[in-house]
């Protein structure tokens, strides 16, 4: 299986090391996603009640990090291929340097038991805060053009 890809970044007025702490983040969960690794996925993402994080499906609402962490055990049991390509990366980071935000484009071969998808430019947004040293996702939100639900490519 193939690590995730960043493809092209945006400039950011971010400084450089945050950007590379935060991407490293980024690439982690979707090289989770592709082998699937639970444990890594737990490792990256905030073990808060609050946190949010919303799919592509009316029901891909997930508040906090129980509701979260039982679908994606149930998620990663259907999925057999999830691979990325992630496009147009850009950083942003809080003066204090614990809270960062970014977005990027999402192209993605997907298969599962539930039959197979291919983005192509999905938008991909998220919030990480730095938890004990370490970033850690708290907020992830993904959309699909409109072209993707009207059956165009």
């Amino acid at each position: 299986m193939s690590s995730p890809t960043v493809e092209s970044n945006v400039a950011t007025r971010t400084p450089s090391h945050l950007v590379n702490e935060v991407s490293e983040v980024i690439r982690a969960f979707f090289d989770a996603m592709n082998r699937p690794d639970l444990e890594q996925m737990e490792r990256i993402t905030a073990h808060d009640p609050d946190s949010v994080h919303i799919g592509t499906d009316t029901g891909e609402i997930w508040r906090g990090w129980s509701h979260l962490h039982a679908d994606t055990i149930e998620q990663f049991d259907r999925l057999d291929v999830y691979t990325a390509t992630i496009r147009d990366l850009a950083v942003h980071a809080s003066a204090a340097g614990d809270v960062a935000w970014y977005s990027h484009l999402l192209d993605a071969e997907i298969r599962s038991s539930h039959g197979a998808q291919s983005w192509s430019g999905a938008r991909f947004t998220g919030v990480l805060k730095k938890i004990d040293g370490h970033w850690q996702l708290t907020q992830t939100h993904v959309s699909l053009p409109e072209s993707h639900a009207s059956g165009g490519s």
